[in-house]
């Protein structure tokens, strides 16, 4: 599982839904929670979440989604089905697992400079009364 430190920065709810916009250091993501957000405030330290299995991988400039990010390949597991990148993102190691076809399809190699994404759906907030 990989986990970021954020502080929120925009809440928006209409019924169960909410939008959640929050900053990890410069950078931005955003969330959606079909839950009740009445506990979340603005300026609020929060610990993001989200599968290995969740993160996709490009090169090159990617304009049709949110959550995109920069970070370097620092670590490369190939297997026959799956492989395992692992990315260096500002202070934090984020671990994507994809099918071996599509990895060398991107044709990555350590060293790599890579937009790595995350849909906003995808990400879950870890909440201290979760016993977390």
């Amino acid at each position: 599982m990989n986990t970021l430190q954020a502080t929120i920065s925009g809440i928006a709810s209409s019924g169960h839904i909410s939008s959640i916009r929050v900053s990890v250091g410069p950078d931005e993501f955003y969330l959606l929670l079909a839950e009740h957000t009445d506990d979340l405030m603005f300026n609020h330290s929060v610990t993001l979440a989200f599968k290995e299995t969740e993160v996709i991988l490009a090169k090159g400039v990617v304009t049709s989604s949110a959550n995109v990010q920069n970070a370097s390949v620092t670590m490369i597991e190939k297997g026959d089905i799956l492989s395992q990148i692992t990315l260096a993102y500002h202070d934090t190691v984020i671990k994507a697992l994809i099918p071996t076809l599509t990895f060398e399809a991107l044709d990555i190699r350590e060293g790599d400079d890579v937009r790595w994404i995350v849909q906003p759906s995808e990400i879950s907030l870890l909440r201290s009364s979760h016993g977390i």
